[in-house]
């Protein structure tokens, strides 16, 4: 027999809630607050949403809820429990976290994720999104239901998450929704995944979804400036580039951010100034020869050149409009740089975003890169026109 969703009861939460280090996600800690608050617990949930939004971390914080002997209210670094239930070292002995792995990490004897051993979960997280051919595991998944069969070590609850659940292989699915049937009655089960509908139907249909969103750049500067004491300048600036994921504003490299920028802005202005063919293959084969960090390089010059389409329609409409576009930039830092390049480029916004759009999904499907890059910026040349990338 299936168990429904929220036929379970926990001790009510007191306090001020589970969630103080959540940013931008009211819709997704109100359902766990009012279930925590009542009393009635799911016992099979979906967190799902775009990656990087905190779904980990909301996950994290409500086994922290349920797993706390003081209650959900309770400030975390004051409890034993709580501290043992942190992103960078999960030691509790009642929380296990699966990700994605390898056939070969998990036969050399990747540890059990059962908390029996210290797990950095933002590593091993940013780990499994960089290898997108790397599963949830079979084998990994019926560890994970041995340890929700067994008893609690110290509360009343167990807790398996699995990350990136999408990415379970069509074996581990099955076996897990078996579990989902008819999971024990001290367990609890947190599915985190970017696509809901990359998961079973049958899956789907046994848990509880909970949604989570995009942030805005401004509860991502507050958090970064309040939470994290990051000065103004440089909170707006990871708030920009962050297109609305906690995580990414949190894990950016900025001095390597800058860098790699500073290298493309002086590329477009030299191109913009001066109708060299030879400085367009020069450059080219500069940056398509960092083949691994070749998209990411094009993605931020994605970000200057949204930024020059707003500062260019912005100057058109006259001083004032300039000063009052300046706060949406994404560079903002870079303003009287952009308003130079912008007189140039910036009526040509349009079709540069496109161009550069049309450029990383042929990049994408394997085509010839240093020649779609080369093709991109003879359309930077003055007077020149865009050509459209080979299909």
């Amino acid at each position: 027999m299936r168990r429904r969703p929220g036929g379970d009861r926990v001790t009510p939460a007191a306090g001020p809630g589970p969630f103080p280090e959540i940013v931008g996600q009211p819709r997704a800690t109100g359902v766990l607050g009012r279930a925590l608050s009542s009393g009635r617990l799911f016992p099979s949930l979906i967190f799902h949403g775009p990656p990087g939004t905190g779904k980990l971390a909301t996950a994290l914080a409500f086994c922290r809820a349920l797993i706390c002997p003081e209650g959900a209210g309770h400030p975390r670094d004051r409890c034993r429990a709580c501290r043992r239930i942190d992103e960078r070292a999960l030691v509790h002995p009642d929380v296990c976290v699966v990700f994605p792995e390898t056939r070969k990490k998990f036969e050399e004897g990747e540890p059990e994720t059962e908390g029996a051993a210290s797990l950095d979960l933002q590593e091993r997280q940013a780990e499994a999104a960089a290898n997108l051919a790397w599963q949830v595991l079979i084998d990994r998944i019926r560890q994970a239901i041995r340890f929700l069969h067994r008893r609690p070590s110290e509360g009343t609850r167990s807790v398996l998450i699995v990350d990136q659940a999408n990415r379970m292989d069509a074996p581990a699915a099955n076996a897990l929704l078996k579990i989902l049937e008819e999971p024990p009655p001290h367990a609890v089960l947190i599915l985190t995944t970017s696509s809901l509908h990359a998961l079973l139907p049958t899956i789907r249909s046994r848990c509880r979804a909970v949604p989570f969103q995009l942030v805005s750049r401004s509860e991502i500067t507050s958090y970064l400036v309040e939470k994290r004491s990051m000065g103004p300048e440089e909170a707006t600036l990871r708030s920009g580039l962050s297109g609305g994921r906690i995580g990414a504003a949190l894990d950016l490299d900025l001095e390597e951010f800058r860098r790699r920028r500073e290298d493309l802005f002086k590329v477009l202005e030299e191109l913009a100034r001066r109708g060299d063919p030879g400085i367009v293959v020069a450059r080219a084969e500069v940056l398509a020869r960092g083949a691994a960090s070749l998209e990411e390089g094009l993605e931020i010059l994605m970000t200057i050149l949204r930024d020059l389409l707003l500062l260019g329609a912005a100057l058109e409409a006259g001083p004032e409009a300039a000063a009052e576009a300046a706060p949406g930039l994404i560079n903002y830092d870079l303003a009287p740089r952009l308003a130079d390049l912008a007189a140039r480029l910036g009526p040509r916004g349009p079709d540069l975003i496109q161009g550069l759009e049309r450029t990383l999904e042929a990049i994408r499907r394997k085509g010839n890169r240093q020649l779609l890059v080369e093709d991109f910026f003879m359309g930077l040349l003055p007077g020149a026109a865009l050509p459209a990338p080979p299909d």
